[in-house]
């Protein structure tokens, strides 16, 4: 994993005792496998509206639309993973390649996101918790954005990715197109 300059940072860890509460790793990738998921189902859904009434392509804030695209599917699946995440883990850092306010107005006022399941990778070799402050996680809902406006649609994925003290520990990788 590399923090992209251009990525937003979505949370903020609280301050006090919450950013000393131990995380276990193996529960927190269980919820990143899950939540990785909940994006690829609103990539699908996305994709499956396409089918009938097309896409809307805008280009990111500040870059050229022929290299850098955004797509409604980019903000479904960033605001359906960080939501589900900030619910699951509250105060937990999450840093997401989207806009933050884009993405929020993509979901819907009043309706809490899906339980994430923390049991997915019990057996992950991944046992030991680390204290929440020394924890970020990096979401990129849909990588591959080039390739799912162009319809090549095996080759996107979305990925939540798990960093203690800034170096990458584990990941998840969705393929809503397998």
């Amino acid at each position: 994993l590399r923090c992209d300059p251009g990525m937003q940072v979505l949370g903020t860890t609280a301050l006090g005792t919450i950013s000393a509460v131990p995380v276990p790793l193996n529960a927190l990738l269980s919820t990143c496998v899950d939540a990785a998921r909940l994006g690829c189902r609103e990539i699908r859904a996305v994709q499956a509206n396409r089918e009938s009434n097309g896409l809307d392509v805008m280009s990111k804030p500040g870059e050229e639309f022929r290299y850098t695209v955004l797509t409604e599917a980019d903000l479904a699946a960033q605001q359906a993973i960080v939501a589900a995440l900030r619910a699951a883990w509250p105060g937990l850092l999450v840093v997401g390649e989207e806009d933050d306010a884009a993405a929020a107005e993509k979901g819907v006022p009043g309706e809490a996101p899906p339980v994430l399941r923390k049991d997915l990778c019990a057996d992950a070799a991944c046992e030991r918790a680390v204290p929440m402050a020394d924890i970020a996680v990096f979401v990129d809902p849909l990588d591959g954005t080039r390739e799912f406006v162009e319809g090549r649609l095996g080759n996107v994925q979305s990925l939540v990715g798990i960093a203690v003290d800034g170096r990458a520990v584990a990941g998840a990788v969705g393929l809503p197109f397998p």
